[in-house]
């Protein structure tokens, strides 16, 4: 606990040669809190209240994490859910956010739809990183948080550049500037490097985009 900090959020430990640790055991409750696994396919659902009421809502799919650190990889949106199962998660997102006594605001609700119907993960009082849904969808998009693949060091980000001005993608943008140490996550809790968003004619052609650029993009590294 000596070398662990927090980074983006999240408690990780450090290297033996980092020059300063954070010192995570001085301040840390060493408390753990668990939760259910829940299986199935992890959805965002965001709606609007007024008044008590749900205005709108809309679903986007996340993808699987990486586990067991569930770190975060790629979403889609809009859902490729059946109608039915959308359904069923708006309903259990309006219904959280009314129990917790909200009537006028966003909120960003996230769900699993198990192998026993929709369960309720967390309710934010934000809003989501994608844009609202239209009733026709004006753009099919698709994104994804790149982990390192090994453990070393980031030696630079001109991979960025290979995709900035491609008109399909709408940002490929570092979490991690040169010279950062990365983990994969055989070492432990993975590092994001980057995150790319994509838009093509339909949301097909969006997922296939955004996973080609990540699975032939190289991570220097070393």
């Amino acid at each position: 606990m000596k070398r662990a900090k927090v980074v983006a959020g999240a408690l990780v430990e450090g290297y033996e040669d980092d020059e300063e640790g954070g010192d995570a055991g001085g301040w840390t409750a060493l408390v753990l809190m668990l939760e259910e696994y829940l299986d199935g396919d992890e959805v965002d659902c965001d709606v609007i209240f007024d008044n008590g009421q749900c205005v709108f809502g809309a679903v986007a799919d996340n993808w699987p994490t990486i586990e067991p650190y569930f770190n975060e990889t790629g979403s889609n949106s809009p859902s490729t859910l059946s109608r039915s199962k959308q359904a069923e998660l708006l309903e259990l997102a309006i219904r959280a956010v009314q129990c917790l006594g909200f009537i006028l605001g966003v909120f960003h609700v996230e769900c699993k739809y198990t192998s026993r119907g929709p369960r309720l993960i967390e309710v934010n009082c934000r809003m989501g990183v994608r844009p609202p849904i239209a009733q026709m969808p004006l753009k099919q998009m698709a994104e994804y948080s790149v982990n390192a693949d090994k453990s070393g060091v980031l030696q630079n980000i001109d991979f960025i550049d290979q995709w900035k001005d491609h008109p399909d993608v709408l940002y490929i943008k570092p979490y991690i500037q040169p010279g950062a140490k990365c983990t994969c996550v055989e070492d432990g809790l993975p590092t994001w490097v980057y995150c790319i968003m994509v838009a093509k004619s339909t949301l097909d052609e969006s997922i296939a985009f955004v996973k080609h650029i990540t699975e032939t993009t190289v991570l220097p590294i070393s």
